[in-house]
């Protein structure tokens, strides 16, 4: 898969050089291929599932394997290098992740549409679910789905920290709900999440947020600051979504400038009525410095005590 990915940068550079002398750049998230086109001579795509950045998300159909999966599509024609840069780094970084709560990664390649336009493109399995903002609109999810929730997403976390990567974008948009499993709480979680859009992660050796896309209302404070990150950065977003599912209220709204500078001069509003154990934990993950937040493994131990803890009084 490494050889392939490098590919897409190969195949990526070359069309921007083409498309450059003759001075026929499109615009961002051109590529927006009608139901019906076929992908590599393998994919069927269907209707569009989202769109952020530059990628279009679309519903496909593995003519191969007869299976819907989730087709990710990156147009190469008016990519920048550091665009590129990230379509091959969120490829890499989904190829040595595997965990039932990371969206698993089933091809990558790049291919010419109809219309001549070029595109790269990750194959990744069909969530079939909202996401985790979704569900918050309806207001917050309680204390014991929000361990489970917490716990599985801190899970995927450490295993993602344990091969070296840090997510650096972890919020509710970014975190699918799949269908709960029959059963409830007995058999597994009454609410299976999976996190997803690793196109911002990073090897922890250089990870540095001068030029994160981070979305400001979850971010760290390092992040803020452009200061080196480490896994705590994961740790504190995941304390604020975390924070979120409880109250149903985003810690830091407002815009974005306002946002990163309000968590770099106020703690958030960490919930006390839902008991001591829930209120140290989510005042240790958003600790101003990094070193004073407690391990994402540590996270996930607590939270799976607080799933089946009595509630508070």
């Amino acid at each position: 898969m490494t050889q392939v990915v490098c590919k897409i940068a190969q195949v990526a550079a070359s069309r921007r050089s083409t498309c450059a002398q003759t001075r026929t750049l499109l615009p961002s998230c051109s590529v927006t291929p009608a139901p019906g086109t076929r992908l590599a001579h393998r994919y069927l795509l269907g209707h569009a599932l989202g769109h952020g950045g530059q990628a279009h998300v679309v519903q496909a159909t593995d003519l191969r394997l007869h299976r819907p999966v989730a087709v990710k599509l990156f147009p190469l024609d008016s990519a920048s290098p550091d665009q590129i840069r990230r379509y091959a780094q969120e490829a890499r970084v989904l190829a040595g992740l595997s965990h039932p709560a990371l969206v698993a990664l089933l091809d990558v390649g790049s291919d010419v549409l109809e219309d001549g336009s070029s595109v790269a493109f990750l194959v990744m399995e069909l969530v079939s679910g909202p996401t985790l903002r979704d569900v918050l609109r309806d207001g917050p999810l309680g204390p014991a789905v929000t361990a489970d929730v917490g716990r599985q997403l801190a899970l995927a976390l450490a295993h993602a920290h344990g091969a070296g990567v840090l997510h650096r974008d972890v919020k509710p948009a970014n975190v699918l709900v799949a269908e709960p499993r029959p059963g409830g709480a007995t058999h597994g979680p009454e609410l299976p999440v999976v996190l997803a859009d690793f196109g911002i992660a990073v090897p922890s050796e250089r990870s540095h947020s001068e030029d994160s896309a981070a979305t400001a209302g979850y971010q760290s404070p390092e992040q803020a600051l452009g200061r080196p990150l480490t896994a705590a950065t994961d740790v504190y977003s995941l304390g604020l979504v975390l924070t979120e599912c409880l109250t149903g209220e985003r810690a830091y709204p407002g815009d974005p400038i306002a946002s990163g500078l309000a968590r770099l001069l106020r703690a958030p509003d960490v919930p006390t009525r839902f008991g001591r154990d829930w209120e140290r934990l989510l005042r240790g993950m958003t600790e101003l410095e990094p070193v004073n937040r407690p391990p994402i493994t540590a996270v996930a131990a607590e939270l799976r005590a607080l799933r089946f803890a009595p509630a508070a009084g």
